[in-house]
């Protein structure tokens, strides 16, 4: 029974030590509430700019120079946790890709002072993508 209890403990320290903790500022528990209103972005240079605005029950991501543009319904099921539909697309590039009624999973993993931490699966559910917002 004692190594049983030893292995758990050890167990919960080595997951936890594998947190990832992307900026030090961090918060100890996410404040989730930072995604409920507000705009966010990730500026990088060029055309890679990507924007997310929230608002009640809707989400918009801006790809670029307003490239791309995403507007989803948005549910949040949990307090971390938040859920999209696309109900509209706008692009100036082609794409013959249909991704209308598309559904995605998030949560929140990280918030700091102004920033927030998501993750979700991308890529066709082969991998989970993080994405590192700041908060306009």
């Amino acid at each position: 029974m004692k190594i049983l209890l030893l292995f758990s403990l050890l167990s919960s320290v080595i997951i936890y030590s594998q947190r990832r903790n992307y900026f030090p500022d961090s918060d100890k528990t996410p404040n989730c509430n930072l995604i409920k209103k507000g705009n966010f972005t990730r500026n990088e240079k060029g055309n890679n700019s990507f924007k997310v605005k929230v608002r009640k029950n809707r989400m918009t991501e801006i790809f670029g120079k307003n490239d791309i543009i995403v507007e989803s319904k948005l549910k949040m099921p949990n307090k971390c946790k938040f859920e999209t539909e696309i109900i509209k697309i706008k692009t100036k590039l082609k794409d013959d890709f249909i991704y209308i009624g598309k559904k995605t999973k998030y949560e929140i993993v990280e918030t700091g002072k102004n920033s927030i931490i998501y993750e979700y699966w991308c890529n066709e559910g082969r991998n989970i993508c993080t994405e590192i917002l700041q908060k306009e």
